[in-house]
């Protein structure tokens, strides 16, 4: 797993962690606030048997709460002829800098 980060200084930065190290990273404040990702759009290549997705997310701390947060999930995936896994999650949330193209915004 990994995200892109933006630092004080503009520069950018890509945090990786197994999903236990995000547990630990993340898990105080998943205790305190609710956490609610849903999917606004998807967009799929995929080549033999592996898959790229581009899953584009909004994040809540409540169901009926306005997004906090938005961003793209990019998934690596492998198909071993009966099913699909996940090899990799890497994300980039929207920032004022970095808006969400309109064609990772519809179906």
């Amino acid at each position: 797993m990994g995200a892109v980060r933006k630092k004080p200084d503009g520069a950018f930065s890509a945090s990786s962690f197994t999903p236990d190290g995000y547990v630990e990273r993340a898990g105080s404040y998943f205790k305190e606030h609710g956490f609610f990702e849903s999917e606004v759009s998807r967009k799929t290549e995929q080549f033999g048997q592996e898959a790229h997705v581009f899953s584009t997310y909004e994040s809540r701390n409540a169901k009926d709460e306005k997004p906090f947060a938005r961003g793209i999930n990019s998934l690596q995936l492998f198909n071993d002829g009966k099913r699909w896994y996940v090899v990799s999650i890497f994300w980039d949330e929207e920032r004022a800098d970095n808006p969400l193209p309109q064609k990772y915004l519809t179906k």
